[in-house]
Parts: structure tokens; sequence; C-alpha cells
């Protein structure tokens, strides 16, 4: 059981807790999953004593299909199995695994599927989707670019966003969500929005309020420029706003 026994979290903590949260959602809709990754986390026995921080798990981190939470939740389990010290984050696994109850009419194939960490008993037919970084740019500032700035900006920013991850990480881009890790060693994807003033704020508000890995700049009197946010954050952010594509 919880304890009121707590833990100061590192940002890296913090930042793997949101994930956890994202894949914990995801179980809502995936029993198969979900069975999986219950036996999976309790053959860990790790302890489930410390109670993590009151938080809500953010929709665009939370894995859209089974391939997804498959990879999310190996890079989970994995950087966990290598990370004693994140206790909080294994207390949440644990906490949940424990009070887990599968479906009865559920039957579930132990059928090892290999993913990147530790092998959940599931099986999926869908690949996951190639995630890229979203680069959204205020149209004032975008309309004073030529080809070869707008090039080199994007570049740069996909960069400092992944370095930002790469830090937390310890250096070693292998470490990464599978969707950051994948950018790096398969293929550097960004895609180039433009959106009001207004609209890029709102992006920012609700990146910075729910922790979402991003990274952006501003002028010289403080005003919004460009937000870029991590390959490891669902499309849908900025697809669902009112920024357009270039």
């Amino acid at each position: 059981m919880y304890t009121s026994q707590s833990q100061k979290l590192s940002t890296a903590q913090e930042s793997l807790l949101l994930y956890i949260g994202g894949i914990l959602a995801y179980t809502e809709k995936d029993a198969a999953f979900a069975s999986s990754l219950a036996s999976t986390v309790l053959s860990h026995q790790w302890s489930n004593d410390i109670q993590a921080p009151t938080h809500h798990h953010s929709v665009y981190v939370t894995p859209v299909h089974t391939a997804d939470a498959v990879a999310t939740a190996g890079w989970v389990l994995q950087t966990l199995q290598t990370h004693p010290e994140y206790k909080t984050a294994r207390s949440t696994l644990a906490h949940w695994a424990q009070s887990y109850e599968s479906p009865k009419d559920l039957v579930l194939g132990i059928v090892g599927m290999a993913i990147i960490g530790p092998t959940l008993g599931i099986i999926s037919s869908k690949k996951k989707k190639k995630r890229k970084s979203q680069l959204v740019i205020v149209d004032s500032y975008y309309s004073t670019l030529s080809k070869k700035e707008l090039a080199t900006l994007s570049t740069r920013l996909a960069q400092t966003v992944i370095s930002q991850e790469t830090r937390l990480v310890g250096g070693n881009v292998y470490n990464l969500h599978p969707d950051s890790a994948a950018w790096c060693i398969e293929e550097a994807l960004t895609e180039i929005y433009v959106g009001t003033k207004n609209t890029v704020e709102s992006l920012y508000v609700i990146t910075t309020a729910e922790k979402l890995s991003h990274h952006s700049t501003k002028d010289a009197h403080g005003n919004l420029q460009t937000l870029i946010i991590s390959p490891s954050v669902n499309d849908e952010l900025v697809d669902e706003s009112e920024a357009e594509t270039i």
C-alpha cells in the first residue's frame, strides 16, 4: 500500500511519469495490452510504497494504438530497470499492476513480441506511425525568413529539443523515447506549420502546462516567434489547432 513517504523527483523522472500516465490511460481501452503490462510489471516485484504526486495524464502522450503502447511501455520498463533510483515511477506502475483486474473473459496468448526493452506478451498487426518534430512559426516572423533561413531554423530547433531530451537520459540517444530515438537514428522528419500569434501562444500554453517536451524562441521584446515540439508528442496537438502546414 501507498504510504506518506515522498521523494523529490528529478526532471528525468518527472518526464518519465508523464509517459507512464499516458500508458496507463491507454490500458483502459486495450485489455490485452493492460493484462500483459500488469503481468510484466508484477514480475519485477517493485515496491509500491511511494505515492506519486497527483497529476493528470496528457492525451498528447497517450498511445494511439497497440504498437505505440508496446514500444513506449518497453522503453519505460527498460529505463526503470536501469534506474532503481526512480522509485516513484516504479511505485506508480507497481501500484497500478497490483490493483489491476484482468477481464474474466480475456484469453491472452503469450506470444513474445520483440520491442525495445522487456517483452510484453502481445503482438500487434499495426506498424508504428512515423513521428516527426513539429515546428510552429508565428506568421509575421515566417514572412521575414528566406528558404535558406527557414531550413537552418528548422534543423537547429529540432536538434535543440532532441538535445534537451538526450541530456535527460544521460547523453545516449538509444535511451530516448522510441519516437525521439527513431527521429535521431532512422529519419529526422520535421513538419513546419505557420499560425497566428494567438495560435502559437495557445500551443505554447498547452505544452508548458502539460510539461510536454518542447522548445520555444522569442524576439528581443519577448514576443513568441517559434515553438518546436518533440516527436514523442502526438501529432494531433498541432494538427487539431488552427496552424497550417507549409
